[in-house]
């Protein structure tokens, strides 16, 4: 398999873990809202191949956790390090995006979308183990 493929197929297991445990967190009606607009952005880039449109569903899915995290579980400390994380990669996004054109372009923002799967795991693990706390089962 080539690279490229592992790297679609790997994408799209951390976006359906994210969609997963979004569903789970949705009952909170403070967050649903959110959580709603990152899982219709996931949803769409399940269905696409281009990386731009999959680094900036990652992004809001990254965001939207940060956001439940705070509302479902205000002792937590991880969701202000991941909006530092997703807003060094929006910027490191536009200026890839701008500054590049072709071949370039495509290799820097596949660079940020795997750098970007590897974050959501990140949140997509920690999600399921605050998850498993007791009483949030």
């Amino acid at each position: 398999m080539s690279k490229l493929g592992t790297i679609v197929k790997t994408a799209s297991g951390v976006i359906a873990t994210t969609i997963a445990l979004f569903t789970a967190l949705r009952e909170n009606p403070q967050i649903s809202a959110g959580i709603d607009d990152a899982l219709a952005k996931l949803k769409e880039a399940a269905r696409s191949d281009k990386p731009k449109t999959r680094f900036e569903a990652k992004l809001a899915a990254i965001e939207a956790a940060a956001d439940a995290v705070d509302q479902t579980f205000p002792d937590a400390t991880e969701p202000d390090g991941w909006r530092r994380q997703t807003r060094a990669l929006r910027v490191r996004g536009v200026l890839a995006w701008n500054a590049n054109t072709g071949a370039l372009r495509r290799r820097a923002v596949k660079a940020l979308n795997a750098e970007t799967a590897e974050i959501l795991t990140h949140v997509n693990t920690r999600l399921v183990e605050l998850h498993a706390l007791p009483g949030h089962e």
